[in-house]
């Protein structure tokens, strides 16, 4: 019912937003300023007011109706809810009365967790204001601590610039060597083929 109306709402308000703009105002034609009334041809002269105006009349009622009834149709379903926990409540209820003991009788460990109050205790939030030394030492602390981090971090960095320079050295060296040795074997192939 609900899925219903909202559709229908939305179908109304389509046509009364289409309605309105087919609308002409009084002498909002261009011929209007030039003082030629004109006249609707669609519907008539007369007959285009009339049968917009009565339109937009019955939509914007229609709308109004249709807004009203999902209105009540959703506070009849949350009242329908609201009966259901009220039931659900009255049956737990009873349930629980008819587990409690007498006023007489003698209380027991059965359901003692449910009443209990809490032992453990909990780490409260501490509300005196530091001094200005102890702010001092905490941030001078935290500085040490990330100066330590840092230079530990550059240390690092050291080393693995070092690392890739011996190996960039290394290659530059094996290089060298081959480069050498092709020159030498290039020069003794000339000289070799000159004799």
């Amino acid at each position: 019912m609900e899925l219903f109306l909202l559709i229908s709402l939305l179908v109304v308000a389509l046509l009364l937003i289409g309605i309105i703009l087919i609308q002409q105002g009084k002498g909002a034609e261009m011929g209007a300023s030039f003082g030629a009334g004109g006249s609707n041809t669609l519907f008539g002269a007369p007959g285009a007011g009339n049968f917009l105006t009565k339109s937009t009349t019955i939509l914007a009622i229609l709308f109004f109706v249709i807004a009203l009834s999902i209105s009540w149709v959703k506070k009849n379903a949350a009242d329908e809810v609201g009966i259901a926990d009220e039931a659900a409540k009255l049956n737990q209820a009873a349930s629980e009365t008819t587990n409690e003991p007498s006023v007489n009788a003698i209380p027991t460990e059965t359901n003692s967790t449910a009443t209990e109050i809490p032992t453990e205790v909990v780490e409260t939030i501490s509300t005196e204001i530091p001094t200005g030394e102890e702010v001092k030492a905490a941030v001078k602390a935290e500085a040490d601590k990330a100066a330590e981090s840092v230079e530990q971090k550059v240390e690092d960095i050291k080393k693995d610039v070092e690392a890739k320079a011996d190996e960039v050295k290394t290659d530059a060296e094996k290089k060298l060597e081959e480069a050498k040795k092709k020159a030498e074997e290039e020069i003794k192939e000339k000289t070799d083929g000159d004799k």
